[in-house]
């Protein structure tokens, strides 16, 4: 019969991470499902939550030390406002998708929104975590 394996007396610990958080970037879009959205556009929101070791930048206090956040509000915005899809899954993917390109970046959160045309309805907003390979 075999036997249990045995937990390390030292488990490594998770690297230390902190966390760049942009709320509320806003860009103007042909993203949608229905002909009227990719006709006319609206505005979306995006959501930002970059995890990276942000111990090296702290103890420098140098940018080119992290990641700087006009880099990623403008990764965001060429995506929110570049070439449309029919979901909003897409562009949430493709925003992480980008982000994660940043050897840095451990694990990105996207959230996107849109004011949807629907009563008693003030946005709808999908989001997504992803992990870096």
């Amino acid at each position: 019969m075999p036997t249990k394996r045995s937990s390390p007396a030292h488990p490594t610990p998770d690297p230390p991470t902190g966390r760049l958080i942009l709320s509320g970037l806003t860009a103007f879009g042909y993203h949608g499902n229905k002909p009227a959205e990719r006709k006319l556009g609206q505005t979306f929101t995006a959501d930002l939550e970059v995890t990276i070791d942000t111990r090296k930048a702290a103890a420098t206090d140098r940018i080119e030390d992290t990641i700087s956040y006009p880099l990623l509000e403008k990764t965001a915005r060429q995506i929110l406002e570049g070439t449309p899809a029919n979901l909003l899954e897409t562009v949430a993917e493709r925003i992480a998708t980008a982000i994660l390109k940043h050897r840095e970046v451990s694990q990105v959160t996207v959230r996107v929104s849109k004011r949807p045309p629907m009563p008693n309805l003030n946005a709808f907003t999908v989001e997504i975590t992803r992990p870096a390979d």
